[in-house]
């Protein structure tokens, strides 16, 4: 049994989105239970500080965020609504700021942890998620890109080299964005998502660049399809690159009731991928893995995804 350790901050819970949209609160209600009955410790981590925050994001976007959330309610709506650095319906609520850094400090606590071997798992329940946060701009219900923050925060720990596998439905606009910028060669973004993703602004899919990787999965695809996608590209482009580390964007809205796919997942299904990903880490890194969470808006699918996928990490 692998130690799998959980990060939590409950200062993730004053993050409001819009009413009506998927991304709320109530998407960790309950994961707490989960955490409880499998015996995992969780952890409360510190604030990321700006010079976390500087290696994916420009200033000025951080100083925009923050004063949106420093905002009344109806001030920072309105803020919101013309800012041109923040998607209108990605959010920033007076919460947001702290919840925010708090995410990305969950993944950076992670990294230490798993980099020092206090742990050599690790899963971050977080939000806001990240995946779709630029260096000047945030999208998709994200603000802060926590797994691109904490690969970047890996790197100055004594990583070499870290990879990031995001199976969000969504593709990680954000990452790639940061890892292409940032990256130098030390970074390896693989992202799998529904074919036609709306932010997937690519003129094509496949190796975009020594540092990117795009798979793209057919509509109306059951895990079947996915499994053959990840062991013909995703895992032999893992034994090539040889990380030290292994961060996943977890994005759990390719289960078949989510409202946001046209996959058809089943909660198991996770489990399943997760394993490969995990016999990977066995082989290329001592087994250390960093896991966030990303997207899955249907809260019952999403609670029995995330058993799976922790289950997985476990092993």
């Amino acid at each position: 049994m692998n130690k799998l350790n959980v990060y939590y901050h409950p200062d993730c819970l004053k993050h409001k989105g819009f009413p009506g949209f998927s991304e709320k609160p109530k998407r960790l209600h309950g994961l707490a239970e989960m955490f409880n009955a499998l015996s995992l410790p969780v952890i409360r981590p510190n604030p990321a500080g700006d010079e976390m925050l500087l290696r994916a994001h420009e200033a000025e976007y951080i100083d925009h965020v923050k004063s949106i959330s420093e905002k009344s309610r109806v001030m920072a709506t309105v803020a919101n609504i013309r800012s041109e650095m923040v998607q209108w319906y990605t959010r920033v609520s007076p919460g947001s700021y702290a919840a925010a850094v708090d995410a990305a400090g969950a993944v950076c606590a992670a990294v230490e942890d798993t980099l020092s071997g206090k742990c050599n798992r690790a899963f971050c329940a977080v939000r806001p998620p990240g995946h779709h946060a630029g260096p000047m701009r945030g999208e998709g219900f994200c603000l802060f890109n926590n797994l691109a923050i904490g690969a970047l925060h890996a790197l100055e720990h004594g990583a070499g080299r870290v990879a990031i596998i995001d199976f969000d439905r969504h593709h990680g606009n954000g990452t790639q964005a940061i890892v292409e910028k940032s990256g130098n060669g030390h970074l390896l973004f693989v992202s799998s998502y529904q074919e036609g993703c709306k932010y997937d602004h690519n003129e094509r899919s496949g190796r975009l660049s020594p540092e990117v990787l795009t798979v793209p999965i057919p509509e109306h695809s059951g895990y079947a399809t996915v499994e053959d996608l990840y062991k013909q590209q995703v895992i032999p482009a893992l034994y090539d690159f040889k990380p030290d580390l292994i961060l996943i964007s977890a994005g759990f809205d390719m289960h078949k009731s989510d409202p946001l796919t046209n996959l058809k997942l089943e909660s198991e299904d996770y489990g399943a991928l997760t394993a490969l990903l995990v016999k990977a880490a066995n082989d290329l890194c001592g087994g250390r893995i960093v896991s966030a969470l990303e997207g899955g808006y249907e809260i019952k699918a999403l609670k029995s995804c995330v058993r799976s996928h922790l289950k997985a990490l476990q092993q």
